[in-house]
C-alpha cells in the first residue's frame, strides 16, 4: 500500500479569493460601462485579497462609491474599511483600487501594535505584582 505524499499548500490552504460585488445590483448605463472595461483588472488586483471590493453606485450624487472590506464586516458595518468616491473613466477605477488597496492594509495594520503594546503592559503589570 502506497501513502500519498501530501504538499505544505494541502495542509495550509490559504488561498484567499476576493471578489467584486455591486450593490443594490444594478448601476446605469455610463458606470456600468466603466466597471465592465475596468473588471478584469480589478478581479486581478484583488484575487488574492482576504478582502472584497463593494461597488455602490449613489443616483444622487452621480458618482460611484468603491468600497474595500472583508464580508462578514461589511455585512455588520464595522470593521477596518477603505473607501473613495469616483464618476468615470475606467482608468481611474484601477487607480482608486490600488489606492484603495494601500490604505486598507496600512490601516489594518495599525490597531495591531497598539493592542501588542496594550498586551505587553497588562503582561508586565501582572509579572510585577509580587
Amino acid at each position: 500500500m502506497q501513502v500519498k505524499n501530501i504538499t505544505n499548500s494541502q495542509l495550509n490552504p490559504q488561498n484567499f479569493q476576493g471578489r467584486i460585488d455591486i450593490i443594490p445590483g444594478d448601476l446605469s448605463y455610463e458606470p456600468a460601462k466603466y466597471v465592465r472595461k475596468a473588471y478584469n483588472s480589478l478581479t486581478e488586483l484583488i484575487k488574492d485579497k482576504p478582502y472584497n471590493l463593494y461597488i455602490r453606485q449613489n443616483h444622487k450624487n452621480h458618482n460611484v462609491k468603491l468600497i474595500l472590506q472583508k464580508e462578514d464586516s461589511f455585512i455588520k458595518d464595522k470593521g477596518f474599511k477603505a473607501e473613495g468616491c469616483i464618476s468615470d473613466d475606467a482608468d481611474l477605477y484601477e487607480a482608486l483600487t490600488k489606492h484603495l488597496i494601500n490604505i486598507y492594509e496600512e490601516k489594518s495594520q495599525i490597531p495591531h501594535k497598539h493592542l501588542w503594546k496594550k498586551i505587553k503592559t497588562k503582561i508586565k503589570a501582572a509579572f510585577n505584582k509580587k
